[in-house]
C-alpha cells in the first residue's frame, strides 16, 4: 500500500472456495456457508474500531469487491491456494494490504510471498495483535511466526459472548485443538491437545440454546467442529454431563474408541448426540493404528463398534479413504461389500491425497510418486495426484466413482439428496474448469 494511501480501518477475512464451481453452485442453493470459528477468533483479536467483513466460499467475485486501503486476511489450505492467490493479487492491485495464513502457506512461504504483503506461519492468535499494530504503523514484516497458545480461547471469550448467537450456531463450536493421532495422510497439527475451559464452552452453547429458534419448534442442533470430540474421554464425559440439562441436539466428529466406552455413549446420548462422523479410513484397521482400543483388527470388530453406537440411537457417518498402497482391485469390491453390511447412515468416500505438511507428502515425493503439483487438484474428491502402488491413477479414479456411487445407494441419509446431487456432482467432475471460468468472476 503506497504512502499516499490513507489508512482505512477495515478488515476483510476470507476463506476462498475450493470445490468445483458447479458443485459450489449446487450446494449454495441448499446450504448457507457459515463463518468459521477460526475467523471469529481473529475478529475478536482485532480492535473494536475496525469494520470487519468475513467472506467464506464466495461463489462469484465482482470488481467492486476489491476495495483499496483495507487489511485483507486470507486463510489458505492447499486445495484453495490457487483461488487464494488470485484473490490476493486482485486486492493488492486494488491497493489493499494482504496477509496470508493457513497450513499451505506455512509449508510454502516463498510461493505465498509472491502474492501477499505479509505471511503468518503457524497459528495466528499469538501474532495477530502485532500484525494489526504493524499494519497501522506501515511497518508490516514479511513473515510472522505464530506459536501455539495453551489457552487460545480465554482472551476472546468475552467477544464470543457478544457475538450474535445465530452466527455461532451456524459456525459451530470448537472445544479443542490438536489430535491424539498422527496419521500419515494428515498435516501435523501445531502444539499438543488443548481444550477450551469447560465452563466457557457450556456458556456459549447455553446462549445458542436460549436465543436460536428453529422452524416447527425443532431443537437447535449444535455442530462440534473439533477433529475429535473424544480426544480426551475425561473432558468429553464432563462436557456431556453439562449438556444434559440443556435438552439440545448435537453432532460431531469422534474416534472409534467411543464405541467401547458404554459410559461415554450413554452420556453422549443423554446430552443430545444424534450423529457422529467417524474416520474408519480403511477396511484393514490393523494397518492403521487409529484407536486407543486394543483388539480392533478386522471389519468384524468395526461391525461390533457400529452396533454398540447404534444401540444408543446415534447415527454414524463413516469415512473411508481410497488409494492406500496395500489396496488392490479386489479390495475395493470388499469395501463395497463391507459398506453393505455396515448399514451406516451416511458414508464419506475420499481419495488419498498427499497434502503438504503430511508425512505422506514427504514419503511420496521422496519416492517420486507425486504426479501433479497443481494445487487445484488436491481436493480429495475428483483427482488422483499420485501413482498408486497396485493400479494406475485412472483405475483409482474409476474405483472412486464406483465406490462413491455405491455409498450413495447404501446410505439411508443420502437417498433423497442423491437424486439431485449425484447428477450435478458427476457433471462437475467431467467438465473442465475453463468451461465454467465465468463463474469465478475473474
Amino acid at each position: 500500500m503506497g504512502e499516499e494511501q490513507s489508512l482505512v480501518k477495515e478488515l476483510i477475512l476470507i476463506i476462498p472456495a475450493s470445490s468445483h464451481p458447479l458443485f459450489r453452485l449446487a450446494l449454495r442453493f441448499f446450504f448457507k456457508t457459515p463463518t468459521t470459528f477460526s475467523l471469529l477468533i481473529l475478529s475478536a483479536l482485532t480492535p473494536a474500531e475496525y469494520k470487519i467483513k468475513v467472506i467464506t466460499q464466495k461463489l462469484i467475485w465482482l470488481k467492486s469487491d476489491f476495495v483499496p486501503g483495507a487489511l485483507v486476511g486470507i486463510s489458505c489450505a492447499t486445495s484453495n491456494s490457487y483461488e487464494a492467490y488470485k484473490i490476493a493479487d486482485r486486492f493488492r492491485r486494488a491497493g489493499s494490504t494482504v496477509v496470508l495464513g493457513g497450513p499451505h502457506v506455512s509449508c510454502f512461504p516463498d510461493e505465498a510471498l509472491e502474492h501477499c504483503d505479509s505471511l503468518v506461519i503457524g497459528e495466528g492468535e499469538s501474532v495477530w495483535p502485532s500484525v494489526i499494530r504493524d499494519f497501522e504503523n506501515r511497518s508490516l514484516k514479511k513473515i510472522y511466526r505464530g506459536q501455539p497458545l495453551d489457552d487460545f480461547f480465554s482472551p476472546v471469550y468475552d467477544y464470543f459472548l457478544k457475538v450474535d448467537p445465530k452466527i455461532l450456531y451456524r459456525s459451530g463450536i470448537m472445544v479443542s485443538r490438536g489430535c491424539k493421532y498422527h496419521c500419515e495422510f494428515c498435516s501435523q497439527p501445531l502444539g499438543g491437545l488443548r481444550f477450551i475451559k469447560l465452563e466457557q464452552a457450556v456458556a456459549l452453547i447455553r446462549r445458542i440454546k436460549e436465543k436460536v429458534r428453529e422452524p416447527f419448534g425443532w431443537k437447535p442442533t449444535i455442530i462440534f467442529r473439533d477433529d475429535n470430540i473424544f480426544s480426551s474421554p475425561a473432558y468429553a464425559k464432563r462436557l456431556f454431563r453439562e449438556l444434559i440439562p440443556l435438552n439440545l441436539s448435537w453432532i460431531g466428529n469422534s474416534s472409534l474408541d467411543i464405541a467401547f466406552d458404554a459410559e461415554a455413549l450413554s452420556l453422549a446420548r443423554q446430552s443430545g448426540c444424534r450423529g457422529l462422523f467417524i474416520g474408519f479410513e480403511t477396511i484393514y484397521p490393523q494397518k492403521l493404528a487409529k484407536t486407543s482400543v486394543k483388539g480392533i483388527s478386522s471389519t468384524d470388530d468395526y461391525l461390533k463398534a457400529i452396533r454398540n453406537i447404534k444401540a444408543y440411537g446415534i447415527k454414524i457417518t463413516g469415512a473411508f479413504i481410497l488409494g492406500f498402497d496395500y489396496y488392490t482391485h479386489k479390495d475395493y469390491l470388499k469395501l463395497i461389500a463391507f459398506l453393505a453390511r455396515a448399514r451406516l447412515y451416511l458414508i464419506s468416500i475420499t481419495i488419498l491425497t498427499p497434502f503438504p505438511g503430511s508425512a505422506l507428502y514427504d514419503r511420496l515425493k521422496k519416492e517420486d510418486r507425486i504426479i501433479n503439483f497443481d494445487w487445484r487438484k488436491y481436493d480429495s474428491l475428483q483427482h488422483v495426484v499420485f501413482k498408486p502402488k497396485n493400479m494406475s491413477p485412472f483405475a483409482l479414479a474409476a474405483w472412486f466413482l464406483a465406490v462413491r456411487a455405491a455409498a450413495l445407494i447404501l446410505s439411508p441419509g443420502f437417498l433423497l439428496p442423491a437424486l439431485w446431487m449425484i447428477s450435478l456432482y458427476y457433471l462437475s467432475y467431467f467438465l473442465s474448469f475453463k468451461l465454467v471460468g465465468f463463474l469465478r468472476g475473474y
